[in-house]
């Protein structure tokens, strides 16, 4: 998490919005080398689970999770991260109808991207992502990706 951009509420403070308005897709030098990306390319992240590197937000709607590269020292080769309180399709980031009156869409909520549709499902209940048993959180770093530039 960033400072300024948290979880999802953060994406209504524009003045937050005006220091951090969109989170990257965080790689190592290495791998930036490797994959022949530059700093600003924007990529794709895929997964075994999510082949398509979309969220699938039900009736028809779909969001990419497209961001773009920032190279970093310090991101381990191998590994991807993001900064959380971006990418938002809701909390004003979309059109709305309620009660007949249509509220305009906010694009400034919907900068940047969120990764979480690309982590590993339970190869057993098929509709969620992997659970640490002990602990009872999700599986953050279990969850091999891929990025294709776009």
């Amino acid at each position: 998490k960033t400072i300024t951009q948290t979880k999802s509420r953060t994406s209504g403070n524009y003045w937050l919005q005006a220091i951090y308005p969109e989170n990257m897709v965080d790689i190592s030098t290495f791998d930036a080398q490797r994959l022949g990306l530059k700093e600003g390319d924007r990529v794709r992240i895929v997964s075994p689970t999510n082949p398509e590197g979309e969220w699938n937000l039900g009736h028809g709607l779909r969001k990419p999770m497209i961001g773009r590269v920032r190279i970093m020292e310090g991101i381990r080769p191998g590994v991807i991260a993001f900064s959380l309180g971006h990418g938002h399709w809701a909390y004003g980031a979309t059109e709305v109808v309620i009660d007949g009156q249509r509220i305009p869409a906010d694009s400034r909520r919907a900068t940047g991207f969120h990764g979480n549709a690309g982590m590993r499902v339970d190869p057993v209940l098929k509709n969620t992502g992997l659970v640490d048993t002990v602990g009872g959180s999700a599986v953050f770093y279990q969850s091999r990706v891929k990025l294709i530039k776009v």
